[in-house]
């Protein structure tokens, strides 16, 4: 196989899904067991018939032949057929539960791990696409599992009786059947690199479908603002039915030639059964039974064959796009406790940054020789255009980067060398557009410190001055946000967010400007709350508004990734020809002088 399913991605597969597999390896065991005394009692049922029917001809030819031969020959026939039954219905039964758990338990786990992988993961990658890959390996190692493992294999396992006691009935027909499994194989070897590239093309097209569509969905305020539905969905319908779908269906042309082939491969070997069979009964070395039951062989013998043909689609999907989920969830995760981390209960809130230099990637550098240091309870607002690196420091402040060069510390300790969990547990964070989850305003409040009780929840809401909203509400507290919160105001959103900050208790706390598009009376009554918020704690404030940030202990003005002026507001403000002291006055239509 050259392309599509190579040898690599088969073994690399097959250890994926036995990895998978581990924990469940005791049913896993049962059931093998029971499927291999299926398979045997499988096995030995066209022989008991065989032998029924010559018996019944015996009778025909001597209405006085014994019948207590024949009876007991069909008792053996009903209790195998019986063993049959029972196993395979709970077989059945429990392989459907296994390959249900397995299902879930992978899609729990992966999305579980996602979790954990870095923030530059989650900001390179498309959510549709990733979402889209761990999905399509859940529902293939789903059919893997049930429709080869727990289903098929146990046939191949009665092929192994079947063709045995097939060469002990007549070695000539065995040796019919061996050939035509021979060639069904090549052919089978033969077909499917040719579905290699379709397949890589196609997983490719459904997870930028997926990806578009996801991204789409993700921005629908301002796809309907610019009455753009039509226009989406053009896009949507061309990477889904034009793209992917068409893959698929060149692949499926490919299968259905591959089935015809099956087809015609069965009836020939039936067909040179039957011929050469006349013969031997003809001459006697053959009984009309024996015939009867290696047709029932014959059938035992290709239907596995034919079925795995049939299933080679799940097999080769299967494996690879589990091959290609694992390369994401075998990412390195956040290093979040390093060796001898050191485990915060509380931070005093001094921090600094020493020479400090930061690029994503191979990108030009967004910060270069960053230093400053924070004392513990002072406000610093970082000031300057759009891309100057304001959103790095708080980024690399959080630890969802950390510096190429240079060092940050938190109460004196390297950031690198703090548990991120307990650290970032500390820091309250009230962004400019709060992302709320599709849940109750209770939930979303408590969200990060679930164990608050509803006293202090409360209290959290009235200091961030949400009550009075929450209460209008027909459920108040257990009334749902809707997605991302699109069923509250910008006002009511920053509230929840706020109320968020005050039940966390935080010694650290971020404001991405949370004022900057509210009306005049949610501003006010947010700006009373933020300084109760603030008292007591180091604040970092990314000042769009430079009429919030004179009050600031320390402005750091931003340009270009270097810190370029820093001091109070009177400090800044007269400096000649200052950015600070421009941007200003810019704001605020006037001359400082």
């Amino acid at each position: 196989m050259k392309s599509g399913l190579t040898r690599q991605t088969f073994l690399d597969g097959v250890k994926i899904v036995a990895k998978y597999l581990a924990p469940f390896k005791k049913i896993l065991l049962i059931l093998t067991l029971f499927g291999l005394v299926n398979s045997v009692s499988q096995a030995l049922v066209p022989l008991i018939a065989g032998k029924i029917f010559d018996a019944i001809i015996g009778i025909a030819k001597n209405s006085f032949t014994p019948l207590g031969p024949i009876f007991i020959l069909i008792a053996i026939w009903t209790f195998l057929q019986f063993v049959n039954n029972i196993v395979g219905w709970w077989t059945g039964s429990e392989n459907e539960k296994l390959a249900t758990f397995l299902e879930a338990d992978y899609i729990a786990n992966s999305y579980g791990k996602l979790l954990e992988l870095p923030f530059a993961f989650h900001t390179t990658q498309k959510q549709g696409s990733v979402s889209d890959r761990i999905n399509r390996a859940a529902n293939w190692l789903e059919s893997i599992v049930n429709r080869i493992l727990l289903t098929l294999f146990p046939s191949f396992l009665s092929i192994i009786v079947a063709i045995i006691i097939a060469i002990f009935i007549k070695w000539q027909l065995a040796l019919v059947l061996i050939a035509a499994i021979f060639i069904y194989t090549v052919i089978l070897w033969r077909s499917v690199p040719q579905i290699g590239g379709l397949q890589r093309k196609m997983n490719r097209a459904y997870n930028r479908a997926y990806g578009d569509a996801y991204d789409v969905l993700g921005n629908i305020r301002e796809v309907k603002q610019a009455a753009n539905e039509k226009e989406e969905q053009k896009k949507i319908h061309y990477n889904f039915v034009s793209r992917a779908a068409g893959f698929w269906i060149d692949m499926n042309n490919i299968f259905q030639r591959l089935n015809l082939s099956q087809r015609v491969l069965v009836t020939m070997t039936q067909l040179f059964i039957f011929i050469l069979s006349i013969f031997f009964v003809k001459n006697g070395s053959m009984t009309p039974g024996q015939l009867v039951a290696f047709n029932g062989y014959a059938a035992m013998i290709l239907g596995p064959f034919v079925i795995l043909g049939q299933n080679w689609q799940t097999v080769q999907n299967g494996l690879t796009s589990i091959v290609r989920a694992e390369k994401i969830l075998t990412l390195p995760t956040e290093n979040y406790s390093p060796k001898g981390a050191t485990v915060p209960k509380k931070l005093k809130g001094e921090v600094e940054f020493r020479d400090v230099y930061f690029s994503y990637k191979a990108a030009k550098e967004t910060l270069t020789g960053i230093s400053f240091h924070i004392r513990p309870g002072q406000k610093v607002a970082l000031v300057g255009e759009s891309g100057v690196g304001k959103t790095t420091i708080i980024d690399l402040l959080v630890g969802f980067y950390f510096p190429q060069k240079g060092t940050i510390t938190i109460d004196g300790v390297n950031l690198k060398k703090l548990d991120l969990s307990k650290y970032r547990s500390r820091i309250g964070i009230v962004p400019q557009e709060p992302a709320l989850f599709n849940d109750t305003v209770e939930k979303n409040i408590r969200y990060g410190n679930a164990g608050a009780s509803e006293a202090k929840m409360k209290i959290a809401a009235r200091e961030a001055y949400a009550e009075d909203f929450i209460q209008s509400f027909p459920k108040k507290y257990k009334q749902v946000v809707g997605w991302r919160g699109i069923k509250l105001s910008v006002g009511q959103k920053q509230r929840i967010a706020l109320a968020r900050a005050f039940l966390r208790n935080p010694d650290i706390l971020i404001l991405d400007e949370p004022t900057s598009a509210l009306d005049a009376k949610s501003e006010h009554l947010i700006k009373l709350s933020l300084r109760k918020l603030m008292e007591g704690r180091t604040t970092f404030i990314i000042a769009h508004r430079l009429s919030t940030v004179r009050e600031a202990d320390l402005i750091l003005v931003f340009k270009d990734g270097k810190i370029i002026e820093q001091g109070k507001h009177n400090e800044l403000i007269e400096i000649p020809r200052g950015i600070y002291r421009s941007l200003y006055e810019l704001q605020m239509g006037f001359s400082a002088e």
